[in-house]
C-alpha cells in the first residue's frame, strides 16, 4: 500500500510543476494605438514573416508555431489602421514589409537537467530575447527602412510556483507589443 501511496505522490508532485514567465519590459509604453493616421492614400502591403530560435547564441531552428506568429503579426498590422490591405499572400503590393523574429533564449542546461531530475523542487531560470527586426520596401524593392525592436522575458521554473501560472506573461503579448511598436515607429518615421 504505501508503494502506491509513494508512486501516486511522485506523479502527482511531477504533474504540479509550475514555471512564471514575466516580461522585462525594455520597450517604451505606447503612447496611442492605433497610432495616428499618417497618410491619407493608405498603401496595400505583403507581409513575409520568418523565425529563428537561438539557444545560447547558436542558431537551433525555427520559433515555435511561425504560423501562428505570422497570424498574430497579421493582425496586428490589420488592426493598427495604417494599410489599405495587409496580406501575407505573394501579390502585388505597394509596400513590403519583411519580418525576422528571433527568440535567443539563455540558460543552463545543467541547472535544467538537475532541476527537471528533483522534480522541480530545485528552482532553474532561463531568458529570452525577443528581437524583431522589420524591413519596409517600395514596389520597386528599394529599401525605405529597417527598425529593430527588442524584448525581454525570464521564466523561473519550480514546483511551487504552480501558484503563478495565472499570471504568466504570455508570448503573443510579448510579440504583439514588438509589432505595435514598430509600426508606431514606422508610422514617426514615414515608412508606411
Amino acid at each position: 500500500m504505501n508503494k502506491y501511496l509513494l508512486v501516486l505522490l511522485l506523479l502527482v508532485s511531477s504533474s504540479l510543476t509550475g514555471c512564471i514567465s514575466y516580461s522585462q519590459h525594455e520597450l517604451a509604453p505606447l503612447d496611442q494605438w492605433p497610432p495616428a493616421q499618417a497618410r491619407q492614400d493608405k498603401p496595400s502591403a505583403y507581409l513575409h514573416v520568418t523565425t529563428q530560435q537561438q539557444f545560447n547564441g547558436e542558431l537551433s531552428g525555427g520559433v515555435g508555431n511561425a504560423a501562428l506568429v505570422e497570424q498574430n503579426m497579421l493582425e496586428t498590422f490589420k488592426e493598427s489602421g495604417q494599410f489599405k490591405n495587409v496580406t501575407t499572400d505573394k501579390v502585388d503590393s505597394s509596400l513590403y514589409v519583411t519580418s525576422t523574429l528571433t527568440n535567443n533564449e539563455q540558460g543552463n542546461v545543467a541547472s535544467a537537467w538537475l532541476t527537471g531530475f528533483t522534480l522541480f523542487v530545485i528552482p532553474t531560470t532561463f531568458s529570452n530575447t525577443f528581437t524583431l527586426e522589420t524591413v519596409f520596401k517600395d514596389r520597386e524593392g528599394n529599401v525605405l527602412g529597417k527598425i529593430v525592436k527588442q524584448e525581454s522575458t525570464r521564466t523561473w521554473m519550480q514546483v511551487l510556483l504552480i501558484v503563478g501560472l495565472p499570471f504568466n506573461e504570455r508570448g503573443d503579448t510579448v510579440l504583439k507589443h514588438l509589432t505595435q511598436s514598430t509600426l508606431d515607429e514606422a508610422v514617426k518615421r514615414k515608412l508606411i
